[in-house]
C-alpha cells in the first residue's frame, strides 16, 4: 500500500503544469522545520515562521521573517535549548538564481533574537545565511525547502525548513 501511495504522489507531482510567469511582486509564506545546534550536539527542536517578501529589482527580493521555536518545554529541554533563540525577527535580501517553476535561492538576513539562557531571556543580534529551492506547482503558489545557518551571538544553528507561499 505504501508503494502505491508513493507512485501516486510522484505521478501527481510530475503531472503538475509548469507555472505561468509570476506577475505578483509580494508573497506571504508559512514555514515549518527543524533547528539544531551545530557545535554542542544538542537536540533538534521544531520551529515555525511567518515570512514576507517583496521584489526589489529583477530577481532580488527584500524579505522579513518572524520565527519561533515550538514544542513542549521540559526541564531537560530547557537546559538543552539554553542559548538558542526562542523568538527572532530578521530582515534581509534574497536572490533567485533561475526563473520559475524551479528557483534556487540564496539569502542573507540580519535582525534580533530573544535568547533563552540560564539567567533568563536576553535580546541579541541575529545573523543568517540561507540556500533553498522554491517550486511553483501553480500560479502564485510556491512550496520550498531551505537550509540556513543562523546565529544569535551563541552557538549557530542549522535550520532545515519546509514552506508554502502565496504570491499576491
Amino acid at each position: 500500500m505504501t508503494l502505491a501511495r508513493i507512485v501516486a504522489a510522484a505521478a501527481l507531482a510530475t503531472a503538475a503544469a509548469p507555472a505561468a510567469a509570476q506577475l505578483s511582486n509580494r508573497s506571504i509564506a508559512l514555514e515549518s522545520g527543524l533547528s539544531a545546534p551545530l557545535r554542542d550536539g544538542g537536540p533538534a527542536s521544531g520551529a515555525v515562521a511567518l515570512s514576507a517578501t517583496a521584489w526589489l529589482d529583477g530577481d532580488l527580493e527584500a524579505l522579513a521573517r518572524l520565527a519561533s521555536r515550538v514544542g513542549p518545554r521540559t526541564e531537560d529541554r530547557a537546559a538543552a535549548g539554553s542559548g538558542n533563540p526562542g523568538w527572532s525577527g530578521v530582515a534581509g535580501l534574497r536572490l533567485s538564481l533561475l526563473p520559475e517553476p524551479l528557483r534556487p535561492q540564496v539569502a542573507l538576513e540580519i535582525g534580533w533574537a530573544r535568547v533563552e539562557g540560564p539567567s533568563g531571556p536576553s535580546d541579541r543580534l541575529a545573523l543568517g545565511a540561507e540556500v533553498g529551492l522554491e517550486w511553483f506547482p501553480a500560479r502564485d503558489l510556491a512550496v520550498s525547502a531551505r537550509c540556513a545557518v543562523r546565529g544569535a551571538g551563541t552557538t549557530p544553528t542549522l535550520d532545515v525548513v519546509l514552506g508554502a507561499a502565496a504570491y499576491f
